[in-house]
């Protein structure tokens, strides 16, 4: 097995070359759950010397410094349709790499495909080892954050009764949009399984309770996102649609047990694996069956490190739900949430804040961890390594705005008809 140093240099390496290619079109107290806020460490506020990085070797490039590692690992947001002097701080100084997109940020096609052609530009300006991530929102039916300039999509649950031939065809169609309007990730397809009839954050997104049957229409959402030319996300891990609560307004509680839940939830996960999914994003749900300990699976190492990385063998980025979820946000900090989401082996974090001075903060909180040996610098280098090889995969066409009115392509419209 190659050492994590070799696999650093492997992937920075691969990146040179990409990036130096053409470039081709192709959710924004005390806890009631046991042991909640014990499960989530503290930073240690005392900052030593920061740590050497991994050595280069003379056939690989130099690895990332450390501003340009965490900065590879964040996802910022940003309030209104105009980029703002905070989010070009956390683009140019804090090295932020990924931008999350929500509705209120633009106003039409032309407006997202000048903002995504703006993002790129400060991207090159802030020299990121490849091009700024853009994702968005885009399951169908309720979760629908662009609306103008790409096919719109029916709920998975009514797109799923077509079966997967329909589902690949209708999401590749929304895709290519999005692709046209600079987007390269959907935080989507959902994989969760609807197994609590009184669930009502899921309901209609997940397209249904069997994983025999959910599983194909997984794989055919992944499948149609990248014929689209857009990356894939599956969510929320490690399943919400058995839970009772709403992670938005408190933290739910899942009563599956380990055995339950490889026998249905994560099959569908497992399906969306295989389909080469790009992304995981995990949620803030307790499952006791899962991690004894009640520690929300977002913060979860045993959940997120144990089994979506080592046991369903997933190898790309492990992606957090928002943190600025009221479950989260009534009982942590942004800082010390990013550092405990970081701790458990998440990848890229939504830091899913307005306030560019608090996205800061937090930034610069797991640096600080870094710096004092409570986060390894070789776990950073990796996780960046992951993010920036799913940006290289999917490079951003810089849009044409007179191109915008061509973006949405010719389909079935009684197929997307919601």
């Amino acid at each position: 097995m190659p050492s994590r140093r070799l696999v650093v240099h492997g992937v920075l390496l691969l990146l040179l070359v990409v990036t130096a290619s053409p470039v081709a079109l192709g959710p924004r107290g005390s806890s009631s759950t046991p042991g909640l806020k014990a499960a989530i460490p503290s930073p240690t506020p005392s900052p030593s010397a920061t740590p050497p990085p991994v050595e280069a070797t003379p056939d690989g490039p130099a690895p990332l410094t450390l501003d340009m590692a965490v900065g590879q690992m964040m996802a910022a947001s940003f309030g209104g349709t105009a980029i703002t002097a905070g989010l070009r701080h956390l683009i140019l100084d804090e090295k932020v790499g990924t931008v999350l997109i929500f509705r209120d940020n633009f106003t039409d096609a032309a407006g997202l495909a000048r903002l995504t052609a703006q993002l790129q530009a400060m991207g090159r300006e802030a020299g990121l080892p490849a091009p700024l991530l853009v994702a968005v929102d885009e399951e169908g039916g309720r979760v629908m954050r662009v609306t103008d300039g790409v096919a719109g999509l029916p709920s998975e649950l009514e797109l799923g009764r077509r079966g997967p031939q329909a589902v690949r065809n209708a999401v590749a169609a929304t895709a290519s949009g999005l692709h046209a309007l600079g987007i390269q990730l959907d935080l989507a397809p959902v994989a969760d399984l609807r197994t609590n009839p009184a669930d009502a954050v899921i309901g209609d997104r997940s397209f249904g309770g069997d994983p025999t049957l959910v599983g194909p229409l997984v794989a055919a959402a992944v499948n149609g996102l990248h014929d689209g030319g857009v990356g894939a996300t599956l969510k929320h891990f490690p399943g919400l649609g058995g839970a009772a609560g709403d992670p938005h307004a408190a933290i739910p509680t899942d009563g599956e047990s380990l055995n339950q839940w490889l026998a249905t939830q994560a099959r569908t996960f497992k399906a969306g694996i295989d389909a080469g999914v790009d992304a995981v994003m995990t949620t803030a749900v307790v499952v006791p069956g899962l991690d004894p300990s009640g520690t929300p699976a977002l913060f979860s190492k045993t959940i997120v490190t144990g089994l979506l990385r080592q046991r369903l063998k997933f190898q790309g980025v492990i992606v957090t739900d928002g943190l600025g979820m009221g479950g989260i946000t009534t009982l942590y900090g942004l800082p010390e949430a990013t550092i405990a989401a970081v701790r458990a082996g998440n990848d890229l974090v939504l830091l899913n804040s307005v306030d560019a001075a608090y996205q800061a903060s937090a930034i610069e909180a797991v640096k600080r961890q870094v710096r004092s040996g409570g986060i390894e610098m070789d776990q950073i280098q990796l996780s960046a390594g992951r993010v920036i090889a799913l940006r290289a995969r999917w490079p951003q066409w810089a849009p044409s705005v007179m191109d915008v009115s061509a973006t949405t392509p010719s389909i079935d419209l009684a197929l997307t008809r919601r």
